[in-house]
Order: structure tokens, then C-alpha cells, then sequence
């Protein structure tokens, strides 16, 4: 049996929004259109050795003074645990891309961008949810980037207790970051072309903090939730997944946050509620998708047995 060891500085970078200025792979903020210059010169041995001396003056590695340098070992790949599960969550959306019909959803027949009076209903609804934002900025600022931190806070898990399950979120976050964007670019027809953002059709909306970088149609922070609520509900106890509400199946434990992450994009005027809408069908519809990737496959019965 394999076993999981902690990730490196890259896991829990998960996308604000299906990846808004995506943090860096070793966990560092990289801003749109910047990067740091770091370019320390120090001393380097010569390329070329010259006959009679030796490739580093000094002190060596091993030390000189071994008898015998350290024995190699037995090593024959790279082992699994070590894998970051950053790293590793694109491994798995190289296996899901090759799934039929990733890119086949009909989001408008399930959400369709609304026009004329539609459109403004959205638009006036969402300047009433401008009276809530002072009540959850605290909340909406912390799920910018890091969403999975609320679904660990939810029966208690991390990295260290539950590795199997968190490499499982991290790859549900990858690939509904990858799905959100496609369709953000891709709405289909008859709408056709990537959706204005709310704030621009409505200025007064002003959201609290910087629009994201891409359209607005589905939410990708819908996507995520939905898709992250949807492969823990394979694997975490039934109090979870369990309805409170026997008439309504979206009141789960684990439906009612991602309901919640994505409303509150909403209240901060980034998103209309037919984004969400369509982030909540495509979070959904993607699950069974992701079941048959190999790793997901692999994953869930230990992650299963981390929680029995």
C-alpha cells in the first residue's frame, strides 16, 4: 500500500475563482504581469577542468576526508508519497481531459445568461446584496484564495490527518478551475461571447476588491465548491452529506457551504446569481467525470478509510 507523506509549499494555493492571480508552485504570490528578478552571482568552478586540479578548491561534498564517498542508493523512481499534492492534481487533470464529454455541458440550457429584464433583475438583486457586504467581507476576503480551508473545517481534517482526502480536494479544485475557465471562454450558444463582468454593466456596484481576470460566466467559485462537495461526499461520513431537509437534497452539510462560498461572490458584485447557477451544474455534473480518472480511482477508498 502507498502511503502519503505532507506537501510541499505549493499544496493549499487553490484558486481564487478558478485561479485568480494563481499563486506561484512553491506556494509564493505571483501578481499579474510581475515576477521577482533574483540574480545573486556567487563563485562557480571552472567549466573546464585544467589538468592537475581539482573540480572545487576547498571544501568538498562528501568530505574530503571519507575513506569513500556515500553509497548510492536502490532508488527506482520517484516515490508517489512524495508528490505534492499540487503537483499531483495536475497529473490528475491530464487524466481528465481525456474523459468524454468534459467539454460538452450545456450550461445555458441548465443556466441561461439572462437579457433584457432578466439581466436587470440580476443587476438589482445584486445592488440589494450591497446591505450584506459589510457582514461577510471577513469571510469573502478569506475565500479569495483558499476555499479548501473551510471544507477542512468542517469535520476537522488537514494534510497531516486525512493526506489521502486532501490530495482528493486539491484535485477537485484543479480540475474545476480548469472547467471554469474553459466555459468562462466557451459559454456556448446562443450567448456566445465570454460574459461581462456585473460590475461592468453596473459601476455602482463596486466591489470591495480588484474584479478578476476573466469572465464572469459560470462562477468559478460555484464550480469549485460544487466539485469539492461533491468527491468528499464519496469519502467522509454521512453527517456530511446527509440532508437536514428531507424535501431538499441541497441541504447537506457540504451543499450548504458551497451554496454559501458562492453566494457570498454575489454579495461582493462579482458574480450573478445565473453564474452561480451554472458554476453549481458544471461542479456537479463534473463529479461523475472525475471518478473515472485513474488517480481519483485510486484515492477514494483510501480516503474512504481514513474516515472508517
Amino acid at each position: 500500500m502507498r502511503s502519503f507523506g505532507l506537501a510541499d509549499g505549493a499544496d493549499g494555493a487553490d484558486g481564487a475563482d478558478g485561479a485568480d492571480g494563481a499563486d506561484g508552485a512553491n506556494g509564493t504570490r505571483v501578481d499579474a504581469g510581475k515576477s521577482p528578478v533574483i540574480r545573486p552571482i556567487g563563485i562557480s568552478p571552472a567549466l573546464t577542468k585544467r589538468p592537475g586540479e581539482d573540480w572545487f578548491r576547498g571544501n568538498k561534498w562528501p568530505p574530503a576526508d571519507l575513506a569513500y564517498p556515500f553509497a548510492d542508493t536502490n532508488a527506482a523512481s520517484f516515490p508517489y508519497w512524495a508528490w505534492s499534492a499540487f503537483h499531483f492534481s495536475i497529473v490528475a487533470l491530464a487524466e481528465f481531459v481525456k474523459i468524454p464529454g468534459w467539454d460538452l455541458f450545456d450550461l445555458q440550457a441548465q443556466a441561461p445568461i439572462p437579457t433584457g429584464a432578466g439581466l436587470q433583475a440580476e443587476l438589482d438583486e445584486l445592488q440589494e446584496l450591497m446591505d450584506y457586504r459589510a457582514g461577510v467581507l471577513s469571510e469573502a476576503l478569506a475565500q479569495r484564495n483558499n476555499i479548501s480551508v473551510y471544507w477542512a473545517g468542517l469535520l476537522m481534517y488537514n494534510k497531516a490527518s486525512h493526506p489521502a482526502t486532501y490530495r482528493l480536494s486539491q484535485i477537485a479544485l484543479r480540475v474545476a478551475q480548469f472547467q471554469a475557465m474553459h466555459y468562462k471562454f466557451n459559454p456556448g450558444p446562443p450567448y456566445g461571447q465570454p460574459r461581462p463582468r456585473a460590475s461592468q454593466l453596473s459601476p455602482s456596484l463596486m466591489p470591495p476588491i480588484d474584479v478578476p481576470g476573466h469572465a464572469s460566466y459560470p462562477s468559478g467559485h460555484a464550480t469549485e465548491s460544487y466539485l469539492l462537495s461533491g468527491i468528499l461526499a464519496r469519502v467522509m461520513p454521512p453527517a456530511a452529506s446527509t440532508p437536514t431537509t428531507a424535501t431538499d437534497p441541497d441541504s447537506t452539510p457540504l451543499r450548504r457551504l458551497a451554496e454559501r462560498v458562492a453566494r457570498n461572490r454575489e454579495v461582493l458584485g462579482l458574480h450573478y446569481p445565473s453564474d452561480s447557477k451554472a458554476g453549481k451544474y458544471l461542479g456537479d455534473q463534473s463529479v461523475g467525470l472525475l471518478e473515472q480518472c485513474p488517480s481519483v480511482q485510486y484515492l477514494i477508498p483510501i480516503a474512504y478509510n481514513e474516515w472508517n
